[in-house]
């Protein structure tokens, strides 16, 4: 049909339709079912290095003789076959790699009619996917960090009554734009009470953006924080990048680590926390971000002012709003309901019907759990993966790389008085080394192995602590 012969409305559908196919990534090319050149777009003649005025006046069969493509060779096979194609060439002359894909169009009859090919040059799809791939993590960020963490208030477990005073505070203070600090030992949930306060506060519905202090090398940390313009670093995004302090206008700012953040950066944070104000490297332009900023550490900040390696000043202007997280052994009636929680968690992301015994529970609470949450949490699942039965006990709590550190009554003899450190530890000795042997059966060069000792110093220390060694032992070793 001549373009001639068209109406308006179907004169615009061709133009638009021809600005889309000279604006697609990649090669564009159509043949009819003799292999003669209807249609080819820009890409198409950049690939095959030949103009279009000469593209429409030969056939495939030219390029394939002339130039031997794989675009050339996919189309070829899809005129033969009728089927789609996909195929791959090497091109001698620049050593590309060509991708191409042609696919079989019939008319009503069933009858070949097209076919279109679509041909990629490896690397520039290989750059375009990385492209993809950067606004993808970034889109997944703001959905990561959105206020769409629902789950946050479920998460802060509070039975005991430290822990409720904290999330009543938290709660109070999230309803202002203060800077807060959170102190707590690692793994004690400083980030989570982070995401709380934000998804209390007024800025719910903007991004909540975490950096770590301590992840980057500073020139990095740099670069993520206040962004840079297009051509500030070798290797860098051609474009320039936006930073996160940018990005985060009009949400929350976690910065965790914050007593690991190079002091040279520690006033550019000062300036920010008090004007607002950014500036990208590699330009003088000034950018306003209104964002509220929550830090965390496991630190001394005061000792490290006094050490002169952190600034005072930030200090005193991070110190406005101060919450202490405390550790899970100071909050021993949150233990049960937190494992409770991580109970359902696994059950439902692995189909479980598991839970602990009360005997298990027990245990647990005696324990000092110096990883705080982050360690209770990976014990539980360590426990319910491995364990057979529905009903954990107090075994599979010991089966485990944690070690148990209990608070009990220091050990004692049988009239009362209290062991010696070398008594006790005697008494623990033998323990462990019955219970290998018990577990090795009896052979003393597999227990040996197990304990990693030579068999001589196991003898040594059986003869020492007057356990008798297995009778058996001769014919296992």
């Amino acid at each position: 049909m001549e373009v001639s012969t068209l109406n308006d409305n179907e004169k615009r559908e061709y133009q638009l339709l021809k600005v889309l196919a000279e604006h697609y990534f990649g090669s564009m090319m159509i043949i009819d079912n003799k292999g003669r050149f209807l249609y080819v777009n820009e890409g198409c003649c950049r690939l095959l290095g030949i103009d279009r005025e000469t593209l429409l006046s030969i056939s495939i069969y030219d390029t394939l003789h002339d130039y031997c493509h794989a675009s050339s060779a996919s189309s070829i096979k899809t005129l033969e076959t009728k089927k789609e194609c996909l195929s791959n060439h090497i091109l001698e002359e620049s050593g590309r790699h060509i991708l191409a894909l042609s696919r079989p169009h019939f008319d009503d009859n069933g009858e070949l009619q097209f076919v279109p090919t679509y041909s990629w040059d490896e690397h520039e799809l290989y750059v375009l996917l990385e492209k993809f791939d950067q606004e993808r993590n970034n889109v997944r960020n703001i959905i990561r960090f959105m206020q769409g963490t629902d789950e946050i208030s479920n998460m802060l477990i509070a039975e005991s009554q430290s822990m409720k005073t904290l999330l009543e505070y938290s709660e109070h203070i999230a309803a202002v734009d203060s800077t807060v600090i959170i102190y707590g030992e690692s793994g004690s949930g400083k980030e989570v009470f982070a995401k709380y306060i934000h998804a209390k506060s007024n800025r719910a519905n903007q991004v909540f953006i975490p950096i770590n202090c301590a992840s980057l090398p500073a020139s990095l940390l740099e670069a993520e924080m206040f962004g840079y313009e297009k051509g500030t670093f070798t290797g860098g995004n051609k474009d320039g990048k936006i930073g996160l302090f940018e990005f985060a206008d009009k949400g929350t700012v976690f910065l965790d680590e914050i007593g690991e953040m190079p002091l040279e950066l520690q006033a550019k944070l000062l300036r920010i926390i008090e004007t607002g104000e950014i500036k990208r490297l590699g330009s003088n332009q000034i950018i306003k971000s209104d964002v509220r900023i929550i830090a965390a550490t496991n630190r001394d900040l005061l000792e490290m002012v006094r050490e002169k390696t952190f600034r005072a000043d930030l200090y005193y202007r991070l110190n406005v709003l101060v919450v202490n997280v405390p550790p899970l052994r100071s909050r021993v009636d949150d233990i049960f309901p937190i494992s409770s929680y991580f109970v359902q968690t696994f059950n439902k992301k692995y189909g479980f019907t598991k839970r602990l015994s009360s005997d298990l529970i027990s245990v647990m609470e005696s324990y000092s759990w110096p990883g705080n949450v982050r360690e209770l949490r990976n014990t539980v699942e360590r426990m319910m993966v491995e364990s057979n039965n529905t009903l954990i006990g107090v075994n599979s709590f010991r089966k485990g790389d944690t070690v148990i550190v209990e608070r009990s009554t220091p050990p004692t003899s049988s009239d009362g008085e209290l062991l010696s450190y070398q008594k006790a530890m005697e008494n623990y000795e033998r323990s462990y080394i019955c219970s290998v042997m018990e577990s090795c059966g009896g052979n003393i060069r597999s227990a040996a192995r197990k304990m990693e000792l030579h068999i001589s110093t196991l003898y040594r220390k059986l003869e020492k602590l007057g356990i008798q060694i297995p009778q058996t032992t001769e014919e296992n070793t």
